[in-house]
């Protein structure tokens, strides 16, 4: 591919995923991170190491291109957080930081996963259940939680869960039945 089809071809696919990216970055975020930069800010560097590393992302085709995406998108996180919060910059802890709540990124992700456990409910039914959904995804294990943070908060597909863990389609099939499985028993001997 020339570099000005690259460029476009880029610019294309960077349109198709971008929302996606931003809250996959908005998830992955430190809170420490978040009073420093936004998660559009790092989406912006990502776009950048994006076209630093295209022949990575058109290399291995049967990975689903959000995968590769999302990699890229953890490593800057990394990157950004190692420039931002290791070097002997000001200190982050200080700083004030915009979102009234820490952990906003957090209970956004959660509430649209406990919002896809149930139909519509009151606003207090609603935080009830919240609450519950976080007590519990504390409860999982590690593997456990993982699948389910990549379906539910991430909106991977089953497909490019199995890519991002380096498992076979059926394997992510299996662990994220067994994850809601376990989350659905949590949450149940909790009402009892």
């Amino acid at each position: 591919m020339a570099e000005s089809s690259e460029n476009l071809w880029l610019a294309e696919l960077w349109l198709q995923y971008r929302d996606r990216l931003v809250r996959l970055i908005a998830t992955r975020m430190s809170p420490v991170l978040l009073r420093r930069l936004s998660p559009d800010d790092v989406a912006q560097e990502t776009y950048l190491a994006c076209g630093r590393r295209m022949k990575f992302l058109l290399e291995h085709e049967d990975v689903p291109m959000f995968v590769k995406l999302r990699k890229l998108a953890l490593q800057t996180i990394a990157d950004m957080e190692r420039r931002h919060l290791a070097a002997g910059k000001r200190d982050a802890m200080k700083e004030s930081f915009m979102a009234e709540n820490e952990n906003d990124v957090t209970v956004n992700a959660l509430s649209r996963f406990a919002d896809s456990l149930v139909g519509p409910r009151t606003h207090l039914e609603r935080m009830e259940l919240l609450e519950q959904t976080r007590v519990a995804m504390r409860e999982l294990s590690d593997t456990d939680r993982e699948i389910l943070e990549l379906r539910h908060f991430e909106e991977l597909s089953n497909t490019e869960c199995a890519a991002a863990l380096g498992i076979e389609v059926k394997a992510a099939s299996i662990r994220y039945i067994r994850a809601l499985k376990r989350m659905k028993e949590i949450m149940e001997s909790r009402v009892l």
